[in-house]
């Protein structure tokens, strides 16, 4: 058998795993050809990172069996795996490992296979902190609570707000200009400690201006990439439908797939990234509609209508000494999103509530007076948002109201009626309030 020394002296390089790291738009690879590596800021660290967020000595990453370990070392703000809180973790190929804003990409290609992985990672603490649903509760209220200083008028929207962002989705608001759409996006933005971005669509925008290029560094003799904007935690995607369709494609891309792919390389995206798209309705001039397989991939469209007269002049009397946005600060932090999103997941749903949300599914599919069903995507996103609503109320269950007060946000965007059937119905909405009226859960009362 040939040894590390052999491979050396025919001229071959052994094949180690790689961690890929990401770090403020700037990308390396460090070779993991040891047993055991520290990772964090100080300088006596086996791989030095430079994020400010980064503890001294953050994790360890060790060999053992010809398994990668990953191990938190008590850090301030945790490591992620996969968007999920770790203590310690045993690695699979393209795991995404997060350790405040650097993102960690770990290639292994002759690591175990992945049932061996989850095997033994099921018989370790998965949770970095006594992290329930208690704490989601008193997060979810701080968020509220400073979006509500700003944002008056329609407390509906701010919860749907929040539940899309512990959903893990991405939002899309539609309504006539001057409601407060930006205002919205922008105030959550600023209440939650990470990265904020504006993308102001216009027609003559190109993808690279979302995405970033690569340009020549002609001090290094080299290409090097340079980000764009959606590289960030809460990207405001601010008049959607004013660019053309394929630009809408590059960001819906991203949205998809949480990574960049330029020249056939891979950018990881930072997590948690929640992208809230603003858009006019159809009928404004200088629009590029949305086609339907794009409306797809927001998990909510939200509208938030015009304020009533007490709410109106609630907003004349906070705006009197100027832009109330200056007077807030963040109340949570990135992590926090990301913890409550890895909660969100553990929510118990039921079969008979699998069943019904099918049931719901296959209504719209058969419907005469729609032109299209929902997805299996929709169905999928529509279980994501009822579970995120009912841990938003904290329970560790889905009941079926969960489901029905989730309907319409998750669904509207994607159907549409059939010319005819527009004098029968007045809206997606009203037709989705049909369904849900016809179609029952057996035992309802007993869940």
């Amino acid at each position: 058998m040939m040894t590390e020394s052999d491979f050396s002296s025919a001229g071959f390089k052994p094949d180690y795993p790689t961690l890929t790291i990401q770090e403020a738009g700037t990308a390396r690879e460090a070779v993991l050809d040891q047993k055991t590596f520290i990772l964090g800021r100080g300088g006596d660290c086996q791989i030095v990172m430079d994020d400010t967020n980064v503890s001294r000595h953050h994790a360890e990453l060790r060999e053992t069996e010809g398994s990668w370990i990953i191990t938190d070392l008590n850090s301030a703000n945790g490591t992620f795996v996969n968007s999920f809180p770790i203590a310690s973790q045993r690695l699979k190929h393209m795991d995404i490992i997060q350790m405040g804003g650097a993102m960690l990409v770990f290639n292994a290609p002759h690591t175990p296979a992945a049932g061996e992985v989850e095997k033994w990672n099921n018989e370790v603490d998965a949770e970095a902190s006594a992290f329930n649903f208690e704490s989601m509760k008193r997060v979810i209220h701080r968020l509220e609570e400073n979006i509500a200083k700003v944002f008056k008028g329609n407390p509906g929207v701010i919860r749907d707000l929040i539940v899309c962002l512990m959903a893990d989705g991405h939002l899309l608001l539609e309504d006539t200009p001057g409601v407060g759409k930006s205002l919205l996006a922008q105030t959550l933005a600023k209440s939650v400690q990470s990265r904020y971005k504006r993308i102001q669509f216009t027609p003559d925008m190109l993808p690279s201006d979302i995405t970033g290029m690569n340009i020549y560094d002609d001090a290094r003799k080299e290409f090097r990439f340079l980000p764009g904007p959606i590289f960030g935690n809460v990207i405001l995607a601010d008049e959607i439908n004013r660019t053309t369709p394929r630009t809408q494609s590059s960001l819906l891309e991203c949205m998809s797939e949480s990574a960049v792919t330029l020249d056939g390389k891979s950018h990881v995206l930072p997590k948690p990234f929640f992208v809230i798209a603003t858009q006019n309705p159809g009928d404004y001039h200088g629009t590029y509609p949305l086609p339907e397989p794009q409306l797809d991939r927001f998990l909510m469209r939200l509208s938030i209508g015009y304020p009533s007269p007490e709410a109106e002049k609630e907003i004349l009397d906070s705006q009197m000494s100027g832009q109330v946005l200056s007077h807030i600060s963040y109340v949570i932090r990135g992590n926090d999103v990301l913890r409550c999103q890895a909660l969100v997941r553990t929510v118990t749903v039921s079969d008979a509530i699998k069943e019904y949300i099918v049931a719901i599914a296959n209504a719209t599919r058969k419907h005469e007076a729609l032109l299209n069903g929902t997805s299996p995507r929709a169905t999928l996103a529509l279980m994501r948002s009822s579970q995120s609503l009912a841990a938003y109320n904290g329970r560790n269950y889905v009941t079926p109201q969960d489901v029905r007060n989730m309907l319409k946000p998750v669904f509207s965007h994607r159907l549409s009626l059939k010319l005819k059937a527009k004098t029968q119905w007045k809206s997606v909405d009203n037709l989705l309030d049909d369904i849900a009226e016809k179609v029952k859960l057996k035992n309802e009362d007993k869940l």
